[in-house]
C-alpha cells in the first residue's frame, strides 16, 4: 500500500513539473517574439495545419467530433482568440498554454481567410 502511494505521489509530481515546463518554454518564446513581425499567412498556415487540420481540415469545413464549420463563421476576432485560448464545450482543447501570443494570433487571422 505505501509502495502504490509512493508511485502514485511520484506520477503527480511528475505530471506537474512537466505541465510547468510546458508553461515556462512558452514564456521564454513569447519574450523572444516579442519584437518580431506578425505571423506571415504562410507561417499561420503551416501553424493550423499541425494544430487544427485534423479536426476543422484544411479548408475549415471538416467537422471532426464537432468541431466547428470554420468556413461559415461569423464570430469576430476576440471571440475567436477566446476559443483558441480556451477551447470549448464540444471537445476542443485549450491552447493559451501550448501556443505563444504571436501564434494565437496568427492562428485568428488564417481562421478568417477559411471563411
Amino acid at each position: 500500500m505505501v509502495l502504490k502511494n509512493v508511485v502514485l505521489l511520484a506520477s503527480v509530481a511528475l505530471f506537474l513539473g512537466a505541465c510547468g515546463a510546458g508553461a515556462a518554454e512558452i514564456k521564454k518564446r513569447e519574450k523572444q517574439e516579442a519584437d518580431l513581425e506578425p505571423m506571415n499567412t504562410e507561417e499561420a498556415r503551416d501553424l493550423y495545419i499541425r494544430n487544427c487540420e485534423s479536426c476543422h481540415g484544411t479548408d475549415g469545413k471538416k467537422q471532426l467530433s464537432g468541431a466547428a464549420d470554420l468556413s461559415v463563421s461569423t464570430k469576430s476576432d476576440s471571440e475567436i482568440l477566446h476559443t483558441i485560448q480556451n477551447g470549448n464545450d464540444k471537445g476542443m482543447m485549450p491552447y493559451k498554454d501550448l501556443l505563444t501570443k504571436r501564434e494565437q494570433s496568427g492562428l485568428v487571422e488564417f481562421v478568417k481567410t477559411l471563411r
